[in-house]
């Protein structure tokens, strides 16, 4: 199957789990999976087993994601964004937290001076260090992740507040939380994003309204 078509089968499977079809999803990806080896066609199988991680999460099955997942990276090790994924799901699913700073530690390697991985990784380290009782260390990931206010990074939409939320929850570090979210509107500005703009000046006008 060429790489068009098993994106075009992705692409299916997508739709149907956006449906909430997960037999048809299922379906769909284990049969390009039957057309794309992964002995010939590691790459096509990679990505679709990918998927399948993808579809086994929405379904809270996480020990069948997460072999999808294992058996996609084996496939593709030297795929920044599939080990970003799976750092994330160690965080969420297993707090496994060392072992997803170490794997996010090969994606800033995997893709160095690639802005936007580098922004990703950082903020998904500084949540792990965060859950895991590491105050320090997550706000020096903090500052890496809004270092040179985004610069590199293509849109606002692509800037990860999941670290911010995190400390957010815990009512630390609003001051530096702030300044993440005004230099995420300046980009959000610059980039003439007015939707993601007017979401993050009503998240700063709420700290005005905090602080008096």
């Amino acid at each position: 199957m060429a790489e068009s078509s098993v994106q075009q089968e992705i692409y299916v499977a997508f739709e149907q789990m956006k449906q909430k079809n997960f037999s048809g999803a299922e379906t769909t990806l284990r049969q390009a999976l039957e057309k794309n080896p992964e002995v010939s066609h590691p790459a096509q199988a990679g990505l679709l087993l990918s998927t399948m991680g993808v579809l086994y999460k929405l379904k809270d099955e996480p020990k069948e994601a997460w072999r999808c997942y294992e058996k996609a990276e084996k496939l593709m090790p030297d795929d920044p964004s599939l080990k970003l994924i799976m750092a994330k799901f160690l965080i969420d699913k297993f707090a496994q937290y060392d072992a997803a700073i170490k794997k996010l530690e090969k994606v800033l390697k995997l893709a160095k001076g690639s802005p936007s991985f580098e922004h990703q990784a950082h903020a998904t380290i500084g949540l792990a260090y965060l859950k895991k009782g590491n105050k320090k260390d997550a706000i020096r990931m903090l500052e890496k992740a809004m270092e040179a206010d985004f610069v590199g990074i293509v849109s606002a939409q692509n800037i990860n507040f999941d670290l911010l939320e995190a400390f957010l929850a815990r009512n630390l570090e609003r001051d530096r939380c702030q300044v993440y979210l005004q230099k995420a509107l300046r980009l959000a500005e610059s980039r003439k994003e007015h939707k993601q703009a007017a979401f993050l000046t009503k998240l700063l006008d709420s700290f005005e309204i905090t602080a008096q």
